[in-house]
């Protein structure tokens, strides 16, 4: 009947995906084991997909080359942590986080990306072109800080597969994030006051080394719309760079 035949096709096409996510897992994704005695034909395994499951698979790597987290090229017997046009690790692991999709989440849990962090760059040292992949890769452990890390890209200098606006969605639905998460204008040009879920406390991002009261004093000034001429040539008053839920409007400049 119809139906059997659309579920074997749905059954064909899940077999399909676990069977990419598995290969992706165990030829190109590592974790270190937590001690150092295993090597190569170490029988250490690891979770596959996501850590409540009850799969796992056999290390392919010794425990030294697992501490890479991510394989850059694989063919035949050899296999390295680099890439054609570059060696450093953020261009190894960011190459295989592209591009950003719904399926990412399912092949990038936490748990792998927290490990991938500790020996990746942080964003500010990224090329502008790679730095919304960096994003997204933090926005998986870290969604609130990385929404206010996003604020500063510009989709013009981004890589070609991804805008300003895909990871700004990205961000904000990855678990964790908070709606009240903004991203103010602080007095210093490039320079970011995140306000997190109205505490006291904030983040500093950029070049911004401490967070004053007078400092956010100025931030709030700059978000108002009277701030901006081309909100003003828009008659909008009240709150606008950014507004009162942390969104920057077209006017802002």
């Amino acid at each position: 009947t119809g139906s059997s035949a659309n579920r074997k096709i749905v059954d064909y096409t899940r077999l399909l995906l676990a069977t990419e996510i598995t290969g992706a897992k165990t030829y190109w994704h590592m974790m270190p084991p937590k001690d150092d005695s295993s090597g190569v034909g170490s029988n250490s395994t690891r979770s596959l997909v996501n850590a409540d499951t009850t799969s796992s698979v056999p290390m392919s790597y010794n425990s030294e080359f697992r501490k890479n987290y991510m394989v850059g090229n694989l063919g035949m017997t050899d296999v390295t942590c680099t890439t054609w046009f570059g060696t450093e690790n953020i261009y190894v692991h960011l190459i295989n986080f592209m591009p950003v999709t719904a399926i990412t989440a399912e092949l990038f849990n936490k748990e792998y990306v927290k490990g991938e962090r500790s020996v990746l760059s942080n964003n500010d040292s990224v090329e502008s072109a790679w730095r919304g992949y960096s994003i997204c890769n933090e926005a998986i452990v870290d969604p609130n800080n990385a929404w206010i890390e996003a604020q500063r890209l510009i989709s013009s200098q981004l890589d070609p597969g991804l805008s300003k606006s895909q990871v700004l969605f990205w961000v904000s639905t990855r678990g964790g994030f908070s709606p009240k998460t903004t991203a103010q204008l602080s007095s210093q040009p490039n320079d970011f006051v995140g306000d997190g879920d109205g505490d006291e406390g904030s983040t500093s991002v950029g070049n911004a080394a401490e967070i004053t009261k007078s400092a956010k004093n100025k931030s709030n000034s700059l978000a108002s719309c009277t701030s901006h001429e081309k909100c003003v040539a828009e008659s909008l008053i009240g709150t606008c760079c950014p507004t009162s839920t942390g969104i920057f409007l077209r006017c802002c400049s």
